[in-house]
């Protein structure tokens, strides 16, 4: 049996209360397609792009955040054992493990300072977890904290990450969870106190400058408009027309 690569984050789940509208929005943007899959639980719908499904999106579950945001799910070995970790570590597990058809085991978590995301064990090994490195995918996941030394204990403590620092001159210490080699995600002090710890994904781009402009023209607001970082190329951040936060990157020529 082929082991699972744990310590990626292998799926991005749109959660809004009208998730049309946010079809529509990336449907412009980035092209995505949808794929309806039957499960126990309903229909649910997944993003494809190049005949691939890379994340989903689902209605807003009860107790929920009303505003919409992106839900990473964090591929792991165990997920009944990895819920316990959560807890053990301060965080709360807000839906226990619970079977997603023949697909796998899926459970819903907050670390110890409030930030959200799943954990994912697939019933069989699909291909490496790494990021595909293809405009239109998601290439980046990064959570802004107000505690980076304690969130990077905790995921390191459950995801088995490896913990690298990027000195970035003004922007101050950036953080890099590292698994198999690559980097997986990065961890950064939020700019401004009071923020809610939130885990933000990145989608590759051709052009960071373009992606944001037609961002804004179909509804969303600029967060951060496109920068230029050395040694990692030009990012935007762009809040939805729902409210969800999205980054864009425009990879550095390698």
């Amino acid at each position: 049996m082929a082991t699972i690569p744990t310590g990626r984050f292998v799926w991005f789940e749109y959660v809004a209360k009208d998730p049309s509208k946010a079809q529509a929005f990336f449907g412009e943007l980035f092209h995505w397609k949808t794929q309806s899959v039957p499960m126990p639980q309903g229909a649910y719908t997944m993003i494809a792009i190049d005949g691939q499904t890379i994340g989903g999106y689902t209605p807003t579950p009860e107790g929920a955040p009303a505003k919409a945001f992106w839900l990473s799910h964090l591929q792991v070995a165990n997920a009944q054992e990895t819920a316990g970790k959560v807890k053990a570590q301060g965080g709360k597990v807000m839906k226990e493990p619970f079977k997603v058809g023949d697909v796998g085991t899926m459970a819903v978590v907050l670390d110890p300072l409030g930030g959200s995301f799943a954990l994912w064990q697939p019933n069989k090994a699909e291909g490496t977890g790494d990021y595909k490195g293809q405009p239109g995918h998601f290439v980046w996941n990064e959570l802004t904290t107000e505690n980076p030394d304690k969130s990077i204990a905790f995921y390191q403590a459950i995801g088995g990450f490896e913990h690298e620092k990027m000195e970035m001159g003004a922007q101050g210490t950036y953080h890099v969870l590292n698994s198999g080699g690559q980097g997986r995600a990065g961890v950064m002090k939020s700019p401004t106190a009071g923020v809610p710890q939130n885990w933000m994904p990145y989608v590759q781009v051709a052009s960071a400058d373009q992606t944001a402009d037609k961002a804004k023209r179909l509804g969303a607001t600029i967060i951060m408009p496109a920068t230029s970082i050395e040694g990692v190329g030009k990012l935007a951040i762009f809040a939805d027309p729902l409210g969800a936060t999205l980054g864009v990157l425009q990879p550095a020529p390698r």
